[in-house]
């Protein structure tokens, strides 16, 4: 027979002082936990959706990405000998589309404008449309021929202030020339829902520039990938080329290496939980070694009073963790759950929405229980290896 739940529920919270501080410290290492799984999540989530491998992003060789890449017309123009390269069933044209990225320094919305980022601006003609299959306008329309406009992506307009249809947003190499906003477009989640889009030969001429960013070039889907990028690279082009994936996954350095910083000090928060849990229920043996004697005295076994241990542990863990996870989602409605960052190798940010779901609060809650467990086994085998006799001559 199992000792009753709202028994070990009761002993929670004999010792309050005790309790509350371990909750604490278990409410901190979850929450901080459940944050930095989210925030993971959400970057994975994001880059996955550049996860087209029949479009190549084809850059100067040298060149770590779009923003510190020059292609000339010349070179540009030799890529139309690429093999396998997908036509426009319509003009019966290649897909490849010229690009040129730069940037603009725009208010954050979540601290009301006082601190700023980069934006990409991209300048593309109406083939990035088809090279870019997940880009699509999603309110407004897109921009106009020659017309001084651009299409803002979902995500940089819900990170960044000034980006609403309707506004006027200054570009341009002197930051005068003023572009209307017609637009807002999704990229299905992914990196360019980040960036702002307007006319190639407009934006080209606002920044003095007279070559490409970078070449965006559509696939067949029956061609290798490693076929064509071997070409580009080869003696007759002298370009670099890379997948979508293979480009994004060399963006996210800086990404990776901050995650695992975080992961680090997640874990020694870990070790400090183990120590407190630990701590506390070695306390609580301590103070009830009378009554555990009582109950193996009237027939409860040492494996029960274990498990019972080992659930008052859980129990604590996962009243901490439940804390933890629900200030965490407190902290992302009070700042705000769009955040930014830079890449490795661009002055770009990349905006994201950070969410607390509940497959998050299962593993918090799953790991936290682990915790709880690892921090009350040793108290617990002692608890159960209490000599009866001996617990009850105590004074």
């Amino acid at each position: 027979m199992a000792l009753p739940f709202s028994y070990h529920w009761r002993n929670l919270f004999v010792r309050k002082s005790t309790t509350l501080l371990t909750v604490l410290v278990i409410a901190s290492v979850v929450g901080v936990f459940a944050w930095m799984l989210s925030f993971a999540v959400a970057m994975r989530n994001s880059l996955a959706r550049a996860s087209d491998t029949h479009k190549l992003i084809v850059l100067k060789p040298g060149a770590t990405s779009e923003s510190n890449s020059a292609i000339g017309v010349d070179d540009y123009n030799r890529l139309s000998q690429v093999a396998g390269a997908a036509r426009d069933p319509a003009t019966g044209g290649i897909l490849l589309s010229p690009e040129m990225t730069v940037q603009v320094s725009l208010p954050r919305l979540r601290d009301r404008g006082r601190t700023s980022a980069n934006v990409a601006v991209r300048g593309v003609t109406e083939t990035a449309f088809r090279v870019h299959r997940n880009v699509a306008v999603s309110e407004g329309r897109s921009f106009r021929i020659g017309a001084a406009e651009v299409i803002v992506g979902a995500a940089a307009a819900r990170q960044f202030g000034g980006l609403e249809i309707g506004r006027t947003i200054d570009l341009g190499y002197g930051g005068n020339r003023g572009f209307t906003i017609v637009g807002h477009f999704a990229a299905g989640g992914g990196p360019m829902e980040s960036e702002i889009w307007g006319y190639l030969p407009l934006l080209m001429n606002a920044y003095n520039r007279t070559m490409y960013s970078s070449a965006n070039l559509r696939l067949r889907d029956d061609v290798d990938p490693a076929a064509a990028i071997a070409q580009i690279k080869g003696p007759a082009i002298q370009l670099f080329a890379q997948t979508e994936p293979q480009y994004w996954e060399g963006q996210s350095r800086f990404i990776r290496i901050y995650l695992a910083i975080a992961y680090v000090l997640v874990g020694i928060m870990s070790l400090a939980a183990v120590f407190s849990i630990a701590n506390t229920m070695f306390s609580a043996v301590a103070g009830r070694t009378r009554e555990v004697a009582m109950l193996r005295t009237i027939g409860y076994a040492p494996r029960q009073i274990l498990m019972g241990f080992l659930l008052e542990a859980v129990l604590l863990s996962l009243l901490g963790g439940v804390v933890g996870c629900a200030a965490c989602a407190g902290w992302l409605a009070f700042v705000g759950d769009t955040k930014d960052m830079f890449g490795a190798n661009t002055f770009t940010t990349l905006a994201f929405a950070i969410r607390i779901t509940p497959a998050i609060v299962g593993i918090s809650l799953l790991l936290v229980s682990l915790v709880g467990v690892a921090g009350a086994l040793v108290p617990a085998i002692r608890a159960g290896r209490i000599q009866v006799i001996a617990a009850l001559r105590e004074p």
